[in-house]
């Protein structure tokens, strides 16, 4: 059982609250840095909101000894000097405070299913376990490169995984036959992405390497067959030597993690330079496209 008190303030005074509260035994504290999303050339950027009012929740979790609320709540204010009524509570139901990572269907007859879910979809399943890294299979851009790989028929084929995330790409790749999955990201997620592998029973197939691709002194041996990057527009542009370094002639390209006002210019860089688009899918703002190395 979790107890849960809150205390607006602004936010110049919250790190000098925090201090205080763990001189008087009160550790598990914490607040949500503000921020701001918005819209960039590159797609979305976001940046922190300085001198605003935050909200610092102080979490004191029971466990043989009841909790005293009221006496609690006092405490808190007392530290902080503040009047009790400005420290606000409320009980977290410690079942339902997280809340489940869902099943999520591709629409295909395929279904990310997460390990703690007991619940089996009829269909085909990647088995995951919800990632610390960038890529759980909830945002678009994952879905749809996900239906295009799992549609495809891979088998024997050499496939480059450029920002692999959790891996989810990777493990689609080799439940579509790919003999040799080469994934690599600037995060070591190496464990993760293994992890997530053999959930599926296709470890064996996949190689992960922790690297930037966009640094010149990275170097990868041979070509590939199949090439997908989850990204962004500029990053998309600026791989442009990399992939055509590294795609074989005939070679399939996935490129997403664009949006709606820069696809035009980062696909523009490939079609100039004999890539042949094949397909482009959409989900809200977030662009998808599927290209063929033509020469």
């Amino acid at each position: 059982m979790l107890h849960e008190y809150t205390i607006s303030m602004l936010q110049e005074a919250v790190d000098e609250a925090i201090e205080k509260l763990n001189m008087h035994g009160y550790y598990n504290s914490y607040y949500d840095q503000p921020i701001e999303q918005y819209a960039s050339d590159n797609g979305y950027g976001v940046q922190e909101i300085e001198d605003g009012t935050v909200d610092l929740k102080v979490i004191i979790e029971e466990e043989s000894i009841p909790v005293d609320v009221e006496k609690e709540q006092a405490s808190i204010a007392a530290i902080l000097t503040v009047a009790k009524e400005k420290v606000h509570y409320q009980l977290l139901d410690t079942v339902e405070w997280q809340e489940p990572f869902p099943i999520i269907d591709l629409q295909n007859g395929w279904f990310i299913k997460p390990v703690q879910e007991e619940q089996v979809p009829a269909g085909k399943i990647i088995h995951f376990e919800p990632p610390r890294a960038f890529g759980s299979g909830l945002h678009g851009t994952t879905q749809d490169c996900l239906r295009l790989i799992l549609r495809e028929e891979m088998k024997g084929m050499r496939v480059l995984d450029i920002g692999t995330g959790a891996g989810l790409l990777s493990i689609g790749a080799a439940l579509s036959g790919a003999s040799e999955i080469q994934a690599i990201d600037m995060e070591d997620v190496g464990e993760e992405v293994l992890y997530n592998a053999r959930l599926n029973g296709v470890e064996s197939n996949i190689k992960v390497s922790c690297a930037d691709a966009l640094n010149p002194k990275f170097g990868i041996d041979g070509t590939f067959d199949w090439i997908f990057i989850n990204i962004a527009a500029n990053e998309i542009k600026q791989l442009f030597a990399f992939v055509d370094r590294h795609l074989a002639a005939g070679g399939r390209l996935i490129l997403s993690g664009m949006v709606t006002w820069n696809e035009e210019d980062a696909l523009k860089v490939y079609q100039e330079n004999g890539y042949q688009l094949k397909e482009i899918h959409q989900t809200d703002e977030w662009v998808t496209a599927y290209l063929i190395k033509s020469r």
